[in-house]
């Protein structure tokens, strides 16, 4: 693994990796970290916009599922049913990352928790869970976060790069963001939550060291000196 310390020296998230006795958990991201890239992001991204076009909606590399929240009613509609498109499809193709199995047994069996954090919605996640006891045998991941989940008070929670999921996560736990790591394969979504929120470590998951196209807005590479040090991550790894 590389090791790329992605904080100024003093900086009040420029945690050092948390030693095996601070750790209490783990949270992953899941299309692309926990599971195989199933997800066509240019597609995505083209079919959204071009139902923004027809909303006379300007975009210019908005997130799209922020997009989605300001289109007319059939805007929404339709954009809906693109996502539960992708996201059928993403179900049906799901497979798990190599080495998941061993490392999900592995955290278990070192009393760590482990958590999902994802922008799928809650029935992909559900069906992970039901394919992981299947095929593996191995429990679901708690909390596991989606699009569409609600904290307690049945108020939705933020999706990433927001914070919010994994401060709830940290809180279910009942531990501080210092003691968790946040692994993922999208610096926009998963490096910059894990910033936002403080943990302990930010772990990107570059799959056989190549950097997919995983972002909803499709801004690219950031230019601003605070983009950058958001994204970067304290450890970049090519495979689970």
């Amino acid at each position: 693994a590389d090791i790329v310390d992605g904080q100024p020296p003093g900086s009040a998230r420029n945690n050092p990796l948390p030693s095996p006795n601070d750790l209490v958990g783990i949270v992953f991201d899941m299309d692309g970290t926990i599971t195989r890239h199933c997800i066509d992001f240019a597609e995505l991204r083209r079919r959204i916009y071009e139902i923004a076009d027809d909303d006379c909606l300007e975009h210019d590399g908005e997130c799209v599922l922020a997009l989605a929240d300001r289109m007319s009613p059939e805007g929404k509609q339709r954009a809906q049913d693109v996502f539960a498109d992708i996201e059928d499809k993403a179900i049906e193709d799901m497979a798990f990352m190599d080495g998941l199995a061993d490392l999900c047994r592995f955290i278990d069996d070192s009393g760590l928790k482990r958590a999902i954090l994802t922008r799928n919605v809650r029935r992909s996640v559900d069906a992970l869970h039901g394919k992981l006891q299947k095929d593996e045998a191995i429990a679901g991941f708690s909390p596991a976060m989606a699009r569409d989940s609600v904290c307690e008070q049945g108020n939705p929670i933020r999706p990433k790069p927001a914070p919010d999921a994994i401060l709830h996560i940290c809180s279910a736990w009942g531990c501080e963001p210092r003691n968790v790591l946040m692994v993922g394969d999208s610096p926009a979504d998963d490096i910059v939550a894990g910033y936002r929120a403080g943990c302990g470590a930010r772990v990107l998951l570059a799959e056989g060291g190549v950097t997919r196209d995983n972002d909803t807005t499709g801004n690219g590479a950031p230019t601003d000196d605070e983009e950058i040090r958001q994204r970067t991550p304290c450890v970049t790894v090519s495979s689970l």
